[in-house]
């Protein structure tokens, strides 16, 4: 016998990922206009601050249009569709389900689009880091480097695990055999498979990770004893 439900799940599942993702961006925003400082900070390129200020605009709607994020916002924002067409789940859709033929919905397909300007601005992660490694002309490893390095890596991760890259790899193909070079791309699209399936615990992890080098370089900023130089 199937298991009845009280509620829907997705109606009671705490909606962490993308109210903390508005909070974040509502902050970053607050942070940009009534605290201003200089964009680096004993060679410290904040990330708000630095070429990356494209993520507001560029990043910020890849984000938005991310499918973890969607998710989330389809069923406890605009509750639809809830989940899948299961009575044994006690929905009671209010309107048929349309796909994406709304027009606020076929938005989300410029994903694809967001994914190309996204890769195209994680250089300047690494960028940031390289520059943080150079203070003074000299060759110094301090700890605030490594927060950026950290920060670059994961949003490396959450990006290249997106499930339009999924496609882009290999999840166009319908036959590995008849291509050229199929068993090359089929090894690359299994390896991006399993990455992908981390891809929303990558969204929330590189959303902390963005913020808390902001907050890190703003500390440093403040002349607050948080960074030290490892060799």
């Amino acid at each position: 016998m199937s298991k009845k439900y009280l509620f829907p799940s997705e109606l009671v599942e705490v909606n962490w990922r993308f109210w903390t993702f508005i909070a974040t961006l509502s902050a970053g925003f607050y942070g940009l206009l009534a605290f201003p400082m200089a964009a680096a900070v004993s060679g410290y390129i904040d990330p708000f601050y630095s070429p990356t200020i494209l993520i507001v605009p560029l990043p910020g709607l890849f984000r938005l249009t991310c499918y973890a994020y969607r998710k989330d916002y389809h069923r406890h924002l605009f509750r639809h569709p809830l989940g899948c067409a299961n009575a044994d789940r006690g929905e009671k859709h209010g309107q048929p389900y349309t796909g994406e033929r709304n027009v606020l919905f076929q938005l989300e397909n410029l994903h694809r689009y967001f994914l190309y300007a996204g890769i195209l601005l994680l250089p300047f992660f690494y960028y940031d880091f390289y520059v943080s490694l150079w203070t003074g002309g000299a060759f110094t490893l301090r700890l605030g480097s490594l927060v950026l390095l950290t920060n670059a890596l994961l949003l490396t991760a959450w990006t290249l695990s997106c499930h339009a890259l999924r496609h882009l790899v290999g999840g166009n193909i319908d036959c590995y055999s008849c291509v050229r070079g199929g068993n090359a791309r089929k090894s690359i699209f299994n390896l991006q498979s399993w990455w992908n399936s981390h891809h929303e615990a990558l969204a929330w992890i590189s959303l902390l990770t963005i913020v808390f080098a902001d907050l890190y370089v703003r500390a440093v900023a403040a002349g607050l004893p948080v960074d030290f130089k490892i060799f």
